[in-house]
């Protein structure tokens, strides 16, 4: 029981992995062995049925034959019943042995002994019938033979009965001969129907195929733009027509989330330059200036590298404003920040911090004479004449200087020291630059 179970298994299994790879092939070699199988089916039932119908014709023309022989012989028969001339009927018995397929020929009396006799007769076949229960011919077919019984009378008086056995032999190889012909001719029938059908089918499947290929192309590239060709209006235009559609649809949301993605990211950049950077001057802030001295100092105590920051202070500030009006003030800030770009390097920070309050984040400086020196430069650059409508505004810058390591090794305490700094700058007459000292 085990065994049988375990066998069924395996089979089941089989026919899984088999529907399974089946189920892999492309759609056009799917539909042509499903027409193919379609084709043959019906070819080998409609075979079949000819064979039956052919068979059956054959064993009826045969059972007519054999009836127009029996009764052929019955009237030739019967002068031979009355005198007695048993040569004379077995030379007619051995006439008629040409008979295709026959077995079995006796003529019998009517005191049931065989007069004349040729062949052996089937085990099966039924036993001699009496002359007065047969008074017509008779015959009964079985699934390889054939037996007829007709009487032999004479002027109405009944002299004996005809016994004839013919075998379907011939019949039944006619038959297979026309199924094996048959078989030959539909084998040859579906190679050139595959054939026919699989370039008829890859032509009306070429819709199909073409919107598989796009879709796939679709879906790797992300490219809504591809359409398919218009194809009429079927079942596959119409198809077409709506795969289209949608890809129109899903381009134009796509087009939609495309602005709003890029709407989203200049309202970030936006606000980051709102939150990280001044409005006037478009330097970073005070918030981002916070987070950068943060870093610097986390990175110079890591490296082990000196840093160092300003904290510069404009002078005669207020006298401008006061004098020249904020817009001036607002134009002197500005300049005074391009300056400062100019003169810096690229990993330096110039920052606004507010009012007339600047500050520069110098990473991995060589020594504090080279930051001394540089403070030097960006004094003299701010003391340069700036012309506001015509007017010379009377600005200086006083400049603090703190380092880290070597001043302070957090930010708090970093940004206090350039702060005292820059007013010890302010105290010894401004327009200058001062390094921290305890």
């Amino acid at each position: 029981m085990q065994v049988k179970s375990s066998r069924w298994w395996r089979k089941k299994i089989g026919l899984s992995l088999r529907v399974g790879r089946i189920g892999s092939w492309p759609l056009a070699k799917k539909l042509l062995l499903l027409n193919v199988l379609g084709i043959a089916s019906t070819l080998l039932v409609c075979l079949a049925l000819f064979s039956a119908s052919y068979s059956y014709i054959a064993t009826q023309r045969l059972k007519s034959e054999a009836l127009a022989n029996a009764h052929i012989l019955a009237n030739n028969v019967a002068p031979m019943l009355v005198f007695n001339d048993q040569k004379a009927a077995k030379t007619l018995v051995h006439s008629f042995t040409d008979m295709p397929d026959l077995r079995y020929l006796s003529i019998v009396n009517t005191k049931n002994k065989t007069f004349a006799e040729w062949g052996v007769l089937a085990a099966d076949s039924p036993p001699p019938l009496l002359i007065k229960l047969l008074p017509h011919s008779a015959a009964e077919m079985t699934y390889d033979h054939i037996v007829v019984l007709t009487p032999v009378a004479l002027d109405g008086e009944p002299l004996g009965e005809i016994k004839l056995q013919i075998g379907f032999d011939a019949i039944y190889t006619e038959t297979l001969q026309f199924f094996l012909f048959g078989l030959v001719l539909i084998a040859i029938a579906i190679v050139i129907a595959s054939i026919i059908l699989n370039r008829l089918q890859v032509k009306a499947l070429a819709p199909i195929f073409e919107l598989s290929a796009i879709a796939e192309k679709v879906a790797s590239e992300r490219n809504y733009s591809l359409r398919a060709q218009p194809r009429g209006r079927d079942e596959l235009g119409r198809l077409s027509y709506h795969f289209n559609q949608m890809l129109a649809k899903i381009e134009a949301w796509e087009t939609d989330i495309r602005a709003e993605l890029d709407q989203s990211k200049e309202s970030a950049r936006c606000l980051d330059l709102l939150a990280n950077y001044d409005n006037l001057t478009k330097l970073p802030n005070r918030h981002y200036f916070n987070q950068a001295l943060a870093k610097m100092v986390e990175q110079s105590l890591v490296t082990e590298q000196f840093s160092a920051l300003m904290f510069i202070d404009l002078d005669n500030f207020k006298y401008v404003n006061d004098q020249y009006g904020h817009e001036a003030g607002d134009a002197v800030l500005i300049i005074i920040a391009q300056r400062l770009n100019v003169l810096l390097r690229s990993t330096d920070m110039p920052c606004r911090l507010g009012g007339d309050e600047f500050a520069v984040i110098l990473p991995h400086i060589a020594n504090i004479e080279a930051v001394s020196h540089l403070a030097d430069r960006l004094v003299a650059a701010v003391n340069q004449d700036i012309i506001i409508h015509g007017n010379i505004m009377p600005v200086g810058a006083s400049i603090g200087i703190a380092c880290c390591p070597l001043h302070a090794r957090d930010e708090k305490m970093l940004l206090h020291y350039a702060d005292l700094a820059m007013y010890q700058a302010k105290k010894m007459g401004k327009n200058m630059s001062f390094v921290y000292s305890e």
